[in-house]
């Protein structure tokens, strides 16, 4: 399939910082992606309440069952299953082995050629806005559109952007013609020693 060749780009080029910004930023690319590691943190939403729950909160933007997916070697860390959302844009998600918590949960976009390009990629806009909505609740929908547009803006050119908003990291991958892919993962939010 081909949005697991883009999953697994978004797998190396995630999750870099443990420090909360609402600014976007890129940074080079790490060997091994947080999520992967053993102490890796998890939202407290198995994919079925993920689902259940989005579907319900944003019914313009639902979402079906997320399928288990063979993985090779990654399998041992995390199982990986992935739904499809049309012929250009699915969703899929790094699950942490046992409890089925999601470690990441990723939107990707294919681009298509012609007239369809624009209202396919304006509906992966749409799913992404409302992923920030769902992990961000305290963004307006205005907030949560400009948090993307952001993304987008200092992405521009570079493989990958992140930034983290509380304890949520969202990473945007746009290749632009290319497609996107765009992952929203928990972060361990680390408090500083006061002196």
């Amino acid at each position: 399939m081909r949005y697991v060749a883009l999953f697994l780009l978004i797998m190396v080029v995630d999750g870099l910082t443990d420090s909360a910004t609402a600014h976007p930023v890129s940074v080079p690319l790490p060997t091994t992606a947080p999520y992967l590691l053993p102490d890796a943190p998890t939202f407290e939403l198995t994919i079925t309440q993920f689902r259940q729950q989005f579907s319900q909160q944003f019914p313009s933007t639902p979402l079906q069952e997320f399928r288990a997916l063979k993985s090779g070697p990654v399998q041992k860390v995390v199982t990986i299953a992935a739904t499809k959302i049309s012929e250009t844009l699915y969703a899929s998600t790094a699950l942490e082995i046992g409890t089925g918590k999601i470690k990441s949960i990723q939107i990707t976009w294919l681009p298509v050629p012609g007239n369809q390009a624009m209202p396919s990629r304006q509906q992966a806009m749409n799913y992404i806005i409302d992923m920030i909505q769902f992990f961000s609740p305290q963004l307006t929908l205005k907030q949560s559109h400009e948090h993307l547009e952001q993304l987008l803006t200092v992405g521009k050119g570079k493989a990958y952007t992140l930034s983290n908003e509380g304890a949520v990291r969202y990473i945007l991958s746009d290749k632009g013609e290319g497609g996107m892919t765009f992952a929203a993962e928990p972060v361990k939010l680390v408090l500083n020693d006061i002196k």
